[in-house]
């Protein structure tokens, strides 16, 4: 009778990871894959990040996004976000100062994204996305001020294996403005506003091992040019990896991400990392539900 029993059950197991490999999308913490949100449907966001470490004195961020996303068509999706941030910056003057700010509105954005050409099995998905934002606190230093950024990024995607095994693949184009807040002084003008270019290409690879569960990696390559209408001079840059887990379970979704950096520059002494930026090290957890 146990004989039995293991083979219905190894039945059912098979039958439930060839549904899920068919019906489930794999979602990672910093790639976006290709697909869309199809027509009507709603989906709901929360992000959370926290980022730690420049090298000297104590640093740590904590960035949350809550989202909403539509799909209008099957292929045009838009959303809107909601953005907050932490800041505990400690012994870290001149280049930081001081603050001690566990959760402040941040800002707000919106994401548009329009899918081209759609994942199959023998070929690339291809999807371009827009997301202006605006900002009132600083992402890496914390202080209050004024930001608007355009975030542009083509993004692409492969199938394999049954769709058990998915490659996405991303290139980001996004120019910022910024000014810091200042007291006004009598007869000073009020500074320019700073203009900076990121260009990051980010790449994520996973792979379903159970019904609902996917395991894999994911790696960043970002790169800023302050000053960028003047000529493309690069000040920094930063290239992370590390590893990212996927679950989903009917309507709800979870997903977990650990970015180390690994190298970049301009480093300090005794180190290959850029801290001036970026930071040691990253994670993100992302929790969703569609309705």
């Amino acid at each position: 009778m146990s004989r039995y029993v293991t083979a219905l059950v190894a039945a059912v197991l098979v039958s439930s990871w060839s549904e899920a490999a068919q019906a489930e999308g794999v979602d990672f913490g910093y790639s976006y894959g290709a697909e869309t949100t199809d027509s009507g449907e709603t989906e709901v966001e929360l992000w959370a990040t926290a980022r730690h470490g420049k090298g000297e004195g104590h640093y740590g961020a904590q960035d949350y996004r809550l989202e909403v996303e539509r799909g209008i068509t099957d292929r045009f999706q838009v959303a809107l976000y909601a953005n907050f941030a932490g800041h505990h910056v400690h012994r870290m003057e001149p280049r930081f100062e001081d603050i001690d700010r566990s959760f402040g509105f941040q800002g707000l954005s919106a994401e548009f994204q329009y899918n081209l050409i759609k994942p199959t099995h023998d070929g690339f998905g291809l999807t371009l996305y827009a997301e202006p934002g605006w900002s009132r606190i600083n992402h890496v230093s914390g202080e209050t001020g004024k930001e608007y950024e355009l975030e542009l990024k083509a993004i692409v995607q492969k199938n394999f294996s049954d769709d058990r095994l998915v490659w996405v693949g991303n290139l980001t184009v996004e120019p910022e403005w910024e000014r810091e807040d200042e007291e006004g002084v009598q007869g000073v003008d009020e500074p320019d506003w700073e203009k900076e270019l990121k260009i990051e290409l980010t790449t994520g690879l996973a792979y379903r091992v159970a019904p609902g569960w996917s395991v894999g990696i994911e790696g960043r390559y970002s790169n800023i040019y302050p000053d960028w209408t003047e000529g493309m001079h690069r000040e920094a840059f930063a290239v992370s990896a590390g590893p990212t887990v996927h679950y989903s379970s009917g309507e709800w979704s979870m997903t977990a991400t650990w970015l180390p950096q690994l190298f970049g520059s301009p480093n300090g002494s005794g180190s290959n990392l850029s801290l001036d930026e970026y930071e040691k090290s990253e994670f993100r957890l992302k929790l969703s539900h569609e309705f």
